[in-house]
């Protein structure tokens, strides 16, 4: 257990995160940011955050024997982690975005002038798809096959000077959508309807903490996993 645990406070907490994301839930119980505070190790994180560290431990440990975990992503060569991102996270992002923006359309219809909060939200879930679908765009335009050429030794001029430079913009616009997430969220209280919602209100609800959760998975993923690989290869 004590072999377990040392593994555990070394590894970084975005790395454990990408790795079973089931223990994004844990860390959110214990007040650790995984996401933009994905890059330090656990031992830092449980110091930065003020976190109890043994039963912080002991959750954790359980995921090592249970089972439902999404294993083997930090096993995958590049060009595969990247076919795994798009057939998963950017497909999902791309049906469910149309999904958000119908239901949240329809409730400015029904409810927009009667509830404060319909037409924010709408404005919201438009700045999210709107930022998010360029954003894929340029990952399968641009960085996607930079990294799959530097993975097979293929020598191709790019659009820019370092492969830093598309990884860092990707990674800036990945908190940003996180931003943005985190007002849905607030406006939302949480993704709860009230007990007024009609179906469309509800699903739309349901649909948005679904699509928050794929959402902190994919940008895990390429933040912690994808990227660094990357750009340990640009080092060679």
């Amino acid at each position: 257990m004590l072999q377990e645990h040392d593994i555990l406070l070394n590894s970084r907490v975005g790395e454990l995160v990408a790795n079973d994301f089931r223990s994004a839930h844990i860390f959110s119980q214990f007040g650790i940011d995984f996401c933009c505070g994905g890059g330090i190790t656990l031992e830092r994180a449980i110091s930065r955050f003020n976190a109890d560290k043994e039963p912080l431990l002991q959750a954790l440990s359980s995921l090592m024997v249970t089972g439902d975990k999404q294993q083997g992503l930090d096993q995958l060569a590049l060009p595969q982690l990247i076919d795994y991102i798009e057939a998963t996270h950017h497909s999902f992002v791309r049906e469910k975005a149309e999904l958000l923006l119908d239901y949240s359309q329809k409730m400015v219809r029904a409810h927009g002038e009667k509830y404060a909060e319909i037409k924010p939200l709408a404005g919201w879930i438009r700045a999210l798809v709107a930022d998010l679908i360029p954003h894929l765009n340029k990952e399968e335009q641009i960085l996607f096959p930079a990294i799959r050429d530097l993975h097979q030794g293929v020598a191709k001029q790019h659009c820019f000077a370092h492969l830093s430079h598309p990884i860092n913009a990707m990674a800036y616009e990945h908190d940003e959508a996180l931003q943005i997430m985190a007002k849905i969220r607030a406006l939302t209280e949480d993704f709860q309807p009230p007990s007024h919602a009609c179906t469309t209100w509800r699903v739309c609800y349901a649909s948005l903490a679904e699509f928050e959760q794929d959402l902190i998975q994919h940008i895990n993923i390429e933040n912690n996993l994808l990227f660094p690989q990357a750009l340990a290869l640009t080092a060679q």
